[in-house]
């Protein structure tokens, strides 16, 4: 597949070279990109054609950073100018070469979010305005196909009693704002797609770990349970759907005693509860399928990264280099792929983190 048209691209910050990646995939290590901040998604069209989306800076000077792969190298994206706006990016999906989305929220003033949606058409990334950018929202995931999609995340005013779900809604082109009765307190993080009429989405109560699991049946969005994971405090933040309808969700137990990081499955029946080859002290952020149906997980244990395989039974440990976490997965074929997230930096302030597989190591 052709590399994507250059327009919107440019290198930004501090890019740093490892040795270079061919198209594919056989070498062992692939080229980074270095700068303060972190990454939050990463989506896949090819092995020549990867995005990578977070926000670069410190607190109230942060600012949206998005990355693009184009076989041999990552590069800053800066059109539009959004892309240069304070505030951050949270998920990127890609449908195909020529259809991807991205969304998170711009920031003005010390604490005023606007919802931010963002669409890539095959040769430049435009803002979405319609629906209009929602104030205090923020969109935390992403997911779509061809047909339709969805954009999830939540409001939050000055109350916590305001604190809500949002749901944006893709059908065709164009994308609707779309009522829920999940009520107030909740946010969602996360969204999977199953089929046209079925959907799942993830989220935590307002200042809370204690999560939150909605169903969509093809006319509303509600609350979904039970689900079989025990104790009060636990929170989900990463899902994906698979071959045959199959859903899994990961997180972090906030329960004691410490236990290993959390997972469950959806069988097309039922959720149940999967175990997580990992030590006491780990948690999961991201999950995935590659190409060819492998899913994997991805976050850390104590301070270093952990990425795990599912083998059909139980999610296991692969090998992954460094320290920091990991909050976004993201495969072009069962041998090519991306982690991203943050590294530990002595200042303490983060740097972005790629790591690549291969189709035999992490590095």
């Amino acid at each position: 597949m052709a590399a994507v048209a250059a327009a919107g691209l440019a290198v930004g910050l501090t890019g740093v070279a490892g040795e270079p990646a061919r198209a594919d995939g056989t070498t062992l290590t692939a080229t980074t990109y270095s700068t303060a901040g972190t990454l939050d998604g990463v989506a896949a069209a090819s092995n020549s054609n990867a995005w990578a989306v977070g926000s670069t800076g410190l607190n109230s000077s942060q600012r949206i950073l998005m990355l693009h792969w184009n076989g041999s190298s990552w590069s800053r994206v800066t059109k539009p100018s959004v892309l240069a706006a304070p505030g951050g990016l949270s998920a990127v999906t890609v449908v195909n070469s020529r259809d991807a989305w991205a969304v998170g929220s711009t920031l003005s003033g010390a604490s005023t979010t606007h919802t931010l949606l963002l669409h890539w058409n095959g040769s430049a990334w435009s803002q979405v305005t319609s629906p209009a950018p929602v104030k205090n929202g923020v969109l935390s995931a992403v997911a779509a196909t061809a047909s339709g999609g969805w954009a999830v995340g939540y409001i939050s005013a000055s109350a916590a009693a305001n604190f809500q779900a949002l749901i944006f809604r893709l059908s065709g082109s164009k994308w609707s704002r779309f009522g829920t009765k999940l009520g107030l307190g909740a946010g969602l993080g996360g969204v999977a797609i199953t089929s046209g009429r079925a959907a799942w989405a993830i989220g935590s109560e307002a200042g809370m770990i204690t999560a939150n699991l909605a169903k969509w049946n093809g006319s509303t969005w509600s609350p979904a349970g039970p689900f079989p994971l025990e104790g009060v405090y636990h929170g989900l933040y990463g899902i994906a759907a698979g071959p045959g309808g199959i859903v899994f969700v990961v997180g972090w137990n906030g329960n004691a005693p410490p236990t290993p990081a959390l997972s469950m499955k959806w069988t097309g029946k039922a959720w149940v509860k999967v175990t997580v080859g990992a030590p006491v002290s780990s948690g999961l952020n991201a999950v995935t399928f590659a190409p060819g149906g492998t899913a994997w997980a991805a976050g850390q244990t104590g301070t270093r990264t952990m990425i795990l395989r599912w083998n059909g039974q139980e999610w296991t440990r692969i090998a992954s280099p460094g320290s920091g976490g990991i909050y976004g997965l993201g495969f072009s074929a069962a041998g090519y792929g991306w982690a991203v997230g943050v590294a530990p930096t002595p200042s303490g302030t983060g740097k972005t983190l790629i790591l690549h597989w291969n189709g035999h190591s992490w590095n």
